[in-house]
């Protein structure tokens, strides 16, 4: 039997807003998803962004996304004019990575 992630689902007060915002980054296409829901479709993900009215905004999460890129600098330059926010430059033995908001609050990756 295979198991295997069929989307990401993200809370927001704003599904508009985040739901464009990851369109953004992702380079995807916004969708409707039926019952307040809105779908990213990227190359590579199934975003959904469900409607969570009572959602504070910058809430911190203990999941985030990590995203690894052809051109990290040109997505982390889509995601700040896109309402993101630049949390660190940091790296390690193993590589270099951007730590970013998304306009909820919610922190990711970027490689």
């Amino acid at each position: 039997m295979t198991v295997r992630v069929s989307a990401a689902t993200l809370n927001s007060s704003d599904t508009g807003r985040t739901a464009a915002f990851w369109a953004a980054v992702l380079e995807g296409e916004v969708a409707d998803g039926g019952n307040g829901f809105v779908h990213v479709r990227s190359a590579t993900l199934l975003l959904i962004v469900q409607p969570a009215p009572g959602r504070p905004a910058h809430v911190e999460t203990d999941v985030h996304l990590d995203l690894r890129a052809d051109d990290p600098a040109s997505t982390v330059a889509r995601a700040l004019a896109s309402g993101g926010s630049l949390v660190a430059r940091r790296s390690d033995s193993h590589g270099r990575w951007t730590v970013l908001r998304d306009p909820d609050g919610r922190e990711f990756c970027v490689a």
